[in-house]
């Protein structure tokens, strides 16, 4: 019998990693989705990928029509990225008044009917993370679409921040990471 997440911490507490293979969806015969993953903590926010997302999606350079923006608060040293996280369950889709908006059932990800999208941006005010990017030839509001399984803004990173992941693995990646900090920081004594 195969040994649970849980059973595996609780036997290895101090070297327990977590694996994608705990949650993969490979070994439960489903199909893989994948999306972006960002490490935020080794992007520098160059903005790099936000030029070259414009260029491959409107063919010239247009950061504000980017469907991968660099967020810099004026005023503050805050800075962080904002794509489209392809949500299990997308608010975007249920905002959306047309039916412009959604799920492919297959990849995972959420595309958008940029003929039915009134631009309304309902999808864009519902969106947690403000994703939804208004196109202005289109005269509609669009999300990243992961360049069909090819993201431009993997290939162009400097740092090698942003990655394209099975879905199952980034959120290994996220918790590790966490993990990780929440032990450096027993081990200084908070």
């Amino acid at each position: 019998m195969r040994e649970t997440v849980v059973e595996k911490w609780l036997n290895n507490k101090e070297s327990f990693v977590l694996k994608s293979s705990d949650f993969s969806t490979k070994e439960k015969g489903g199909n893989i989705m994948w999306t972006l993953s960002v490490d935020r903590e080794g992007c520098n926010h160059c903005g790099i990928c936000q030029v070259m997302c414009s260029l491959a999606k409107k063919k010239t350079i247009q950061p504000t029509q980017s469907r991968i923006q660099v967020d810099r608060r004026s005023g503050t040293d805050f800075q962080s990225l904002i794509y489209c996280h392809h949500c299990a369950e997308p608010i975007c889709v249920d905002a959306c008044l047309m039916g412009g908006a959604k799920i492919d059932f297959e990849s995972g990800r959420v595309d958008r009917n940029t003929e039915k999208c009134f631009a309304c941006g309902a999808c864009r005010v519902m969106c947690p993370v403000g994703a939804s990017v208004y196109d202005s030839d289109e005269d509609a509001y669009v999300t990243c679409d992961l360049c069909d399984g090819d993201p431009v803004c993997v290939k162009v990173c400097p740092q090698n921040a942003i990655k394209y992941m099975d879905v199952a693995d980034v959120s290994v990646e996220i918790r590790n990471r966490a993990g990780a900090r929440f032990f450096q920081g027993r081990q200084e004594g908070w």
